[in-house]
C-alpha cells in the first residue's frame, strides 16, 4: 500500500509540473504574439540578414527606379504668409545637433539646384532636415523638422500646437519630401516603421490631395558608426527596402538618396558625413537638393 501511495503521489506531482509547464508555454506564446503584432518582436535588421557583416554595406538599391516626372498643373499658388514658423526643437536640450558652421557652401559644378524650384515645397524630417533651415537653404515656413522625430512620432508630435499634417494642410505645398526612420533603427522594428510611414502618407494625401508626395530613403552610416552596432548598414538597407515596397504599393514616388551618399564600399561617404557618422555636412544638403530636382525633372 505504501509503494502504491508513493507511485500515486509521484504521478500527481508529474501532472502538476506538466500543467505548470503548459501554462508557462501558453503565457510565452501570448507574449510573443503580442510583441509580433505590435512590431516590437521583429529584429531591426529585417532584410539582408543572411549577408555577412563584411558585405552588409554593399547591399544597395538601384537609384530612383520609381521616379516619374510631375505633370503640369494649372493652379494658382496658395499664399504662405500665414504659415507657421519651422518646427525645430530647442537644440540646447539635445545632443544630436550638428557642429558644422551654419553657412551654406557654394554648390559645385555638378551639384546645382534652383532654390525657386522648391519655394512652394515642404520638407518633413528629423534633425537632418533641421539643417535645411540652419544652413539657410530654406526659410522656416518650408520645413517641419524636429530632433528625434521618427515615422511614428511624426503623426502626433507638435510644435507650438502645429503637427506635420496640420502644417501641410495649411500650406498646401506643391511637393512634400519626407525622410524619417534613422531615429528608430536602434529600437523600432523596420516593418512597424514602414507601416507608420504608410499611415502618415495616407494622412498627408487626405490633407493635401493636390500635393506630390515623395518618400526619401534614409541616408547611410559611416563604417566607423556601423562598427558601433547601434545603427548599421544592414538596418538601413533593410528599412529602405521596405520603404521602396510600401511606395510601390501606394503609388508614391520613392527617392533613393541613400545610394547617392555612399562611397565605393557602400558606407556614408566622408565627403558628405558629419563626424558622428549620421548627420550631414553642408555639401550633403547641396547634393541632396540637386538630386531631388534632377530626379523629378527626368
Amino acid at each position: 500500500m505504501a509503494a502504491k501511495k508513493h507511485r500515486v503521489d509521484g504521478i500527481s506531482l508529474s501532472i502538476v509540473i506538466l500543467n505548470i509547464l503548459i501554462v508557462a508555454v501558453l503565457i510565452t506564446l501570448v507574449v510573443l504574439i503580442y510583441l509580433y503584432m505590435t512590431g516590437k518582436l521583429e529584429d531591426t535588421n529585417v532584410s539582408n540578414l543572411d549577408q555577412p557583416a563584411s558585405s552588409a554595406a554593399a547591399i544597395t538599391t538601384t537609384p530612383v527606379s520609381t521616379v516619374i516626372a510631375e505633370p503640369e498643373i494649372e493652379t494658382s499658388e496658395t499664399s504662405e504668409t500665414d504659415t507657421p514658423d519651422a518646427e525645430i526643437a530647442d537644440e540646447s536640450t539635445e545632443t544630436e545637433e550638428s557642429t558644422e558652421e551654419t553657412t551654406a557652401p557654394e554648390p559645385t559644378e555638378l551639384d546645382t539646384y534652383d532654390p525657386a524650384f522648391f519655394e512652394n515645397d515642404l520638407f518633413i524630417g528629423d534633425s537632418i532636415y533641421t539643417g535645411l533651415v540652419g544652413y539657410e537653404y530654406f526659410p522656416a515656413k518650408n520645413v517641419f523638422a524636429q530632433i528625434g522625430l521618427n515615422p511614428e512620432s511624426v503623426r502626433t508630435k507638435s510644435y507650438d500646437g502645429i503637427t506635420a499634417v496640420s502644417k501641410a494642410k495649411d500650406m498646401q505645398p506643391k511637393r512634400i519630401f519626407i525622410m524619417l526612420g534613422s531615429n528608430g533603427l536602434a529600437y523600432m522594428g523596420n516593418t512597424h516603421m514602414a507601416e507608420q510611414m504608410r499611415q502618415f502618407t495616407k494622412e498627408l494625401r487626405e490633407a493635401c490631395p493636390d500635393s506630390y508626395i515623395y518618400v526619401v530613403s534614409i541616408p547611410p552610416v559611416t563604417k566607423d558608426h556601423d562598427a558601433l552596432g547601434q545603427e548599421t548598414m544592414v538596418m538601413v538597407n533593410g528599412y529602405n527596402k521596405l520603404l521602396r515596397t510600401m511606395c510601390e504599393e501606394e503609388s508614391i514616388v520613392y527617392l533613393d538618396l541613400c545610394s547617392q551618399l555612399q562611397d565605393s564600399s557602400g558606407y556614408f561617404s566622408d565627403k558628405y558625413a558629419e563626424a558622428d557618422g549620421l548627420h550631414f555636412l553642408g555639401t550633403a544638403y547641396v547634393h541632396m537638393l540637386s538630386f531631388f530636382q534632377k530626379s523629378i525633372q527626368l
